[in-house]
């Protein structure tokens, strides 16, 4: 009796680490969306400045006021972005593999005990 206790307390630990990793999941997931929607936007922007003349007036709009750029500051400064938002992904996407594997390993655990726990149920039985 007192094994199926303690399996299944450690069922529930495990459970509960189970679903720690599931939430952490569906965060990483929801800000690898943001990240993805923030770089087709700086994408975009980047096109939009390969059309555009050399000379053309580039306007940063910084709260309620417009600034003036140059091409040359503004293409800089979207080609940080797009480097910053990539080095972000590439964190996101290795965070999410470690987290990932934990989360196969703790769900392969609590299947494991649950077996456990049902064998030693039908040898009471």
């Amino acid at each position: 009796m007192t094994d199926i206790k303690q399996l299944a307390e450690q069922l529930k630990k495990s459970t509960a680490k189970l679903q720690e990793h599931e939430a952490e999941l569906n965060t990483l997931s929801k800000n690898r969306s943001k990240l993805l929607t923030q770089l087709n936007e700086n994408q975009m922007v980047s096109k939009e400045f390969d059309l555009i003349d050399e000379n053309a007036s580039i306007y940063k709009l910084n709260g309620p006021v417009l600034f003036k750029k140059t091409k040359d500051e503004a293409v800089s400064n979207i080609n940080g972005r797009l480097e910053i938002i990539n080095n972000n992904l590439k964190q996101i996407d290795a965070k999410y593999k470690d987290v990932e594997k934990l989360s196969v390993d703790e769900r392969s655990k609590v299947v494991d005990l649950q077996q456990k726990i049902q064998a030693l149920q039908q040898k009471q039985q």
